[in-house]
This record gives structure tokens, C-alpha cells and sequence, in this order.
């Protein structure tokens, strides 16, 4: 072996200098004897991930060794090409190359990735066959193997069998037990090492983290004798995992050096707790961020209701990737923000990223809001392809997508395309039909749903309640309800009861509307009481809106829906003095109206108007349009009175 290429190739960092060596050693001429350059060739391009590099080289060596057949091997493991690396293993047997054991540990890591257990039987027969059952690495690969295809007492016969065994033997099953949430076996192995290293004790502190036992936890972990980077950082996890900030804050603190994972563990944990200015305080401190960091805290401001704080994070953003537009995206989504979800997808069209179905779940959830069809479907035909169309949850998504944007037609034939049908599928054909006043058929989905035995759920039955409902089926709305409740043992919620308080309001049944809200086992909130208002507004029952009334003003004393219905009720039957008085009380507690507005969908653009506002860019000319039309209508109406 030449000196100087073995220095070079030690020392090789990126795939372009490889390939410059390589180059070299072939107009040399001096690759061809020695086998220990092909091997180190081979491990190299897989190191740098060129895999393919490094079979057209392994294709072009005329008689290759078991050595190089195992390196090409474990170099489609190590690159995570399971597949490939079982496929070349049986290719190497056909051709009668004796392997070695480090050839059968690496194809039974490929097969244990991939919980092939069938396949890693036959590698094991092979094993026992040809003498490798008593060699540690095998043995270990072995354990490894039926660990993670779930046979457990497998796992636990062959260690016991094993007449040697090492810390990685030891490991495997500590770790495999955690795994399988079986902490007390674990523990029992772990009391029994004769030795352990801080593998040992941070896989045992993981499995009672798991467990949700932070108290074990913490007794083990300030028993470790030594600790390393991944034990502080289990910890700060486990605490965080429970809800335990302050505790999490401590390790935190005591920790000897943080990498990115651990800042990024406190922020995720903050943000979940609600704690939002804690994260932002933690994450302003970071020395160095990485996209993830930025993601955790994009994600935890939308979360936690601060959008203008997300946006001006994402504005800031070094560096975006596809999780942190559609963060921002399915953020604005989710908190009722559709049209800057969809301004904001404009500037992503300009980016050279393809979209995945999280994303494509977020532009449809902002259409749906907007029931704009056109933009909607611009999406659908250039990002939606078969294989997106296949996944249950976009198609669910398209199906209530096309009926808010009312195409009730478009969304029964999404409904017939999804196969199988969840209960979530089911219940949104349902809610979408029942908005449509189509009940009957709606109860007949219902019906079908039972037969294919798909269970429902709450969401099923508001939906089913809504057709009954908008269709004035009183019966059916009273059956339906009891069904949830006694057959399905499932609690209604505010929906549901204010879904029935209309249905029972819209017949007249008053007083049987009251009774049932008054035997709620929880509070009732303003959608049910708003609910009767409503009911009494049509059938002007002064007396029980004006109790209906007092209850809405406790709750929400600032909507100005409840004063104003009341008094239109007074109006109706020409009470004008407590029309006054309502009115006087508006004025009194200074409650605003909310400003009406509106939206129209041009050019796959949506423009929204708001009373009073004058923002739009071409504002002056729509005035313009406005006040010529006004002038038109005047004349043509004193042409019709001459």
C-alpha cells in the first residue's frame, strides 16, 4: 500500500475530492492489486452518501472478496437503503462467497430496521448453520433483530442462552424492554450488569421518563456516575413532557454545555406548557439557532394565538424550509386567517419547494373558509396528484373544501373516491349535506355509516343533528340525541345541545328547550342560550328572551348580536320604551357593532372589504364605480316614476 494514497484518502472530506482521487488511482493503475484501497473507496462513498458512485465502482471489480461484498453492504445500511443491502446479501450468497460476521450483523441490522422478522429467521437459520450462533457481534444483531420485530421473549430466551455477553448485549435488552414499556424488567436487567456505561443508565432513565416516573427518574440519573450530553438532555425532556418547567429549568441550568437539541427541547416545552414569554426569552438567548429552533417557535406562537409574533419570526427567518411555510400557512388557517394564508402562498409559489400534504391540507382549509372554488381548485390540479389523492385526510379535507364552496356535487363524488372510509370521512359527507338542507339524505349516509360498522363519533352526531335541525325533523333530532347519549355513551357538548335548542326553538318547542338547557351537566355558554334568543326573536316570546337576554349579558356583555336581537324582540310587538332602554344600555356599557365585510374571488385573487375602510389599492376607482351606479339607479328610477 502506497503511503501517500492512504494519507490521502484518511483524509479525503467531500465527495469531489474522492472522486479526484479515485480518478487518480485509475490512470495509476494502481487500484487493481490492492484490496484494501477498494474497500476504502467503497466506505467513502457511502460515507458521503453517493451510494450509487460506489455500486458502479463495486460492479466494475472483476472478482470481488467477502470483504468488499460486506462493505458495499454496510454501506447501503449505514446510508439507510435497507432494501438494497438485503438484495446484494442474496446476490452474494447465489454467488457462493463465504461471509463473514461482519457481513450477516450488518444484513440483520438492514432486516431489523425494516421489522422483516420472516427474513431475519432465514438469516438466523443461516447463522446456526454455518457457525456464527456463538459469535458476540451476530449474537447482539440478533437480539437487535427480534427486539425491534416485537418478540420480546425471543429476545429474552437467546440472551439468556448467550455464553457470552457483552455492554451491547446488556443494552439491547435494557433498551428493547423500555421500548415495549415493560420499565420493571428493564430494571431488573439493568440491577443485574456487572457493568454499565452511560448507554445503560440513560436508556433505564428513559424508560421511567416514558413511564411518566420523573421521581425514579431523577434518582437515577443523580446516582450516574458519569453523565453525558444525551442524560441532561432525557431529562429536561421528561420534565418538560410532564408539564414540570421549573424542574426542567433547574437541569437546564446545571447542565455543563447545551447543544442546539437541549435550547430547542426548552422552547418546545415552554410553548406547550403556554408558557409563550418563556420560550421567546429562551429562544432570544440562543447563541446559535438552527431551523428547527425557528420552526418550534414559529409553531409555538401560532399555537398560542400570536400571529403577528409568528410572522414577524418567519419574517426574520436566515433560512425556510417546507415545515416553516406551512407552520405559517396552517397557522393562519387554523386561527381564522385564510386570506393571509393564501397571500402568503402567493410568495411561496415563488419558491423552489414541493409541497406535501400538510401543506396542501392548509391552502384547502383557507379556501374552505373563503368558499373560493377557483383557487381552491388551482391548487388541487398542480400540487394534488394520485398518490396525495389516495391519502384519506386530504381527500376528507377536499370533501368539506368543495361543499363550503357549494359544490355539494364534487364533494359526494371526493366521498365515493375515498376508500376505506373513516369515521371522520363519514362525518364530514354528513355535516356537508346536512348544510345543504339535504337531511334526508344525510340520515340515509347516517344509516349506511352504522351498516358498514364505522362507528360514530361526537362530530358524527352534530352532524346528524344539524340535518335534523335545518330539516325540521324534531323526532328524528330527539332520537338522534338520545342514541348519542344511552347506545353510544357519548356527552354531548355546547354544539350539540345549541343544535338541538334551535331545532326544538325553530317549532316552537320553548319551554321543552329552556328545561333542557337548565339540565346541562355543564354551564351552558352563549351558542346555546344564543340558541333560544334566537328562537324567541321568531316566535316573540318577550318574557322568556328577556330572561334568555340576561343570561347572554353576563356571559359576553360586549356582543353587540344579544342587545340588538332583544331589542328587535321589544320592536316586533312595539315595546319602544325597552327598545330604548336597550339601546341606552349599549351605550351605557359602550359596546361597538362589528364591522360587517366581505370578499369576492377575482383571478384566483381574493379582495376583501371591510366597512370603512379605505386600504384596497384601487379604493378611489371602486368609489368611483359606486357612486356612478348610484347616479344610474337614480335616473332610471325617476324615468320608471314619469
Amino acid at each position: 500500500m502506497n503511503p501517500p494514497i492512504l494519507h490521502l484518502l484518511n483524509n479525503c472530506k467531500t465527495l469531489r475530492s474522492l472522486k479526484s482521487i479515485h480518478a487518480r488511482l485509475l490512470i495509476d493503475n494502481s487500484v487493481v492489486p490492492s484490496d484494501f484501497v477498494i474497500n476504502k473507496l467503497l466506505r467513502l462513498y457511502s460515507r458521503f452518501g453517493a451510494t450509487d458512485y460506489a455500486r458502479k465502482f463495486f460492479d466494475e471489480i472483476t472478482q470481488p472478496n467477502a470483504h468488499i461484498w460486506t462493505s458495499l453492504i454496510h454501506g447501503y445500511v449505514e446510508t439507510r437503503q435497507y432494501d438494497e443491502a438485503f438484495s446484494i446479501f442474496i446476490y452474494m450468497r447465489r454467488e457462493t462467497i463465504l461471509v463473514l460476521n461482519f457481513t450477516i450483523s450488518s444484513v440483520l441490522k438492514a432486516l431489523a430496521r425494516l421489522t422483516r422478522f420472516k427474513d431475519g429467521q432465514a438469516v438466523y437459520g443461516f447463522v446456526l448453520k454455518y457457525g456464527f450462533g456463538n459469535d458476540l457481534i451476530v449474537q447482539n444483531a440478533v437480539l437487535d433483530l427480534f427486539m425491534r420485530c416485537g418478540k420480546v421473549d425471543v429476545a429474552r430466551l437467546t440472551f439468556d442462552e448467550m455464553c457470552e455477553k457483552d455492554i451491547v448485549s446488556w443494552n439491547l435488552m435494557i433498551s428493547g424492554y423500555v421500548n415495549y414499556d415493560r420499565v420493571d424488567i428493564a430494571r431488573n436487567i439493568f440491577d443485574r450488569m456487572p457493568e454499565r456505561n452511560v448507554v445503560s443508565w440513560t436508556s433505564m432513565i428513559c424508560g421511567y421518563v416514558k413511564a411518566g416516573d420523573m421521581a425514579e427518574a431523577r434518582v437515577l440519573f443523580d446516582s450516574m456516575p458519569v453523565k453525558d450530553l444525551a442524560s441532561w438532555n432525557v431529562m429536561v425532556s421528561g420534565y418538560m413532557d410532564t408539564g414540570d418547567c421549573v424542574n426542567a429549568n433547574i437541569i437546564f441550568e446545571k447542565m455543563p454545555i447545551h447543544d442546539t437539541g437541549s435550547w430547542n427541547i426548552m422552547i418546545s416545552g415552554f410553548c406547550k406548557a403556554g408558557e409563550l414569554e418563556s420560550a421567546k426569552d429562551f429562544f432570544a438567548r440562543m447563541p446559535n439557532k438552527n431551523v428547527m429552533s425557528w420552526g418550534i417557535m414559529l409553531d409555538g406562537c401560532m399555537k398560542n394565538g400570536d400571529i403577528d409574533g409568528a410572522r414577524c419570526l418567519f419574517d426574520q427567518m436566515p433560512v425556510k424550509n417546507l415545515v416553516t411555510w406551512s407552520t405559517m400557512i396552517g397557522g393562519y388557517a387554523r386561527n381564522g386567517q385564510p386570506l393571509n394564508a393564501l397571500e402568503l402562498f402567493e410568495r411561496f409559489k415563488e419558491q423552489d419547494i414541493k409541497p406535501d400534504e400538510t401543506f396542501i391540507l392548509g391552502i384547502i382549509s383557507a379556501c374552505s373558509q373563503l368558499g373560493i372554488i377557483d383557487a381552491a381548485e388551482s391548487v388541487i390540479h398542480k400540487y394534488v396528484g394520485p398518490s396525495l389523492l389516495s391519502d384519506l385526510r386530504v381527500v376528507t379535507s377536499l370533501i368539506d373544501m368543495y361543499a363550503k364552496c357549494g359544490s355539494i356535487e364534487k364533494a359526494l363524488h371526493m366521498f365515493e373516491m375515498a376508500q376505506p372510509k373513516d369515521s371522520l370521512c363519514y362525518s364530514t359527507m354528513i355535516a356537508a349535506l346536512a348544510n345543504h338542507g339535504l337531511g334526508h339524505n344525510a340520515i340515509l349516509l347516517f344509516e349506511k355509516m352504522q351498516r358498514a360498522n364505522v362507528k360514530p363519533d361526537s362530530v358524527t352526531f352534530l352532524g346528524i343533528l344539524t340535518a335534523c335541525n335545518h330539516g325540521g325533523l324534531v323526532d328524528e333530532g330527539r332520537k338522534y340525541f338520545k342514541q348519542m347519549t344511552e347506545e353510544f355513551g357519548i356527552q354531548p357538548s355546547e354544539k350539540h345541545y345549541a343544535c338541538v335548542v334551535d331545532l326544538l326553538g325553530r317549532v316552537g318547542c320553548l319551554e321543552e328547550a329552556y328545561n333542557l338547557i337548565h339540565n346541562m351537566p355543564i354551564a351552558p355558554h352563549s351558542v346555546v342560550w344564543g340558541a333560544l334568543l334566537a328562537a324567541c326573536r321568531v316566535h316573540c316570546n318577550v318574557e322568556l328572551a328577556e330572561v334568555v337576554a340576561a343570561e347572554l349579558f353576563k356571559i359576553e356583555p360586549d356582543n353587540s348580536g344579544n342587545y340588538i336581537l332583544l331589542s328587535n324582540i321589544y320592536a316586533a310587538v312595539g315595546r319602544w320604551n325597552s327598545v330604548a332602554k336597550v339601546r341606552a344600555k349599549i351605550r351605557e356599557h359602550r359596546v361597538r357593532k362589528n364591522k360587517g365585510s366581505s370578499w369576492i374571488e377575482l383571478g384566483h385573487v381574493v379582495h376583501e372589504f371591510v366597512m370603512g375602510d379605505m386600504s384596497h389599492t384601487d379604493s378611489d376607482s371602486i368609489l368611483l364605480i359606486l357612486d356612478l351606479l348610484c347616479q344610474d339607479m337614480k335616473l332610471s328610477e325617476c324615468l320608471i316614476d314619469s
